[in-house]
């Protein structure tokens, strides 16, 4: 192998270098392109997800007897006999307030019943005596419900059903005697019921 001549020497040498540079070049112009941005991602807020709307609470209440528009009323739920009362109209001029508790909270489903003052005008309420401690109310034979007459000492269902069917046919009561006229409620059965009982 002949040897290689200063001039060849030479012009091998640029031309590795020459080699080397464009090779660093295409490396550093690779470096220095931009990076390409990446797709934003939505992220929802699960905060924002997980959070209901408040939907407000009613229950459904019946309210009868001696009050001015006798329905089924949607009242906020929280509310007591008072509010029932309001939404019937206010009680009428013979309701027996004193007899019914204005403060008790109302449940979905429930019935407020107003009584009627006795006709002498007197509070329906029972006097506590000392042989008995127990106050309670007396029934209203015209506006009592089922389970209101079902309470009576010798009136179970049958009866009671049968109360309401005499109201249903001929109206109500006039007379506390008139309970008489029911059907299964004798002399004996109303002498002993008169004193908790009410038109």
């Amino acid at each position: 192998m002949e040897k290689l001549s200063k001039h060849q020497i030479a012009v091998l040498i640029i031309a590795v270098l020459a080699l080397g540079m464009g090779t660093g070049l295409f490396v550093g112009s690779r470096l220095h392109e931009p990076t390409p941005n990446p797709v934003p991602q939505i992220v929802s807020d699960p905060s924002e997800a997980d959070i209901a709307p408040t939907v407000p609470v009613s229950i459904n209440v019946y309210v009868t007897g001696a009050v001015l528009h006798s329905a089924v009323y949607l009242l906020p739920e929280g509310s007591i006999v008072r509010d029932a009362l309001a939404a019937a109209g206010g009680a009428a001029n013979d309701a027996d307030l004193i007899a019914i508790n204005l403060a008790a909270r109302l449940e979905d489903g429930e019935q407020v019943t107003v009584p009627v003052k006795s006709p002498d005008g007197a509070s329906t309420v029972v006097s506590p005596t000392p042989s008995a401690s127990n106050v309670r109310a007396k029934i209203s034979i015209n506006h009592g419900t089922l389970a209101d007459l079902d309470t009576l000492p010798g009136i179970g269902p049958a009866k009671a059903q049968a109360i309401l069917d005499y109201r249903a046919q001929h109206g109500l009561f006039k007379h506390l005697e008139d309970l008489q006229n029911v059907k299964g409620i004798g002399t004996k059965t109303y002498e002993s019921l008169k004193s908790l009982i009410t038109l």
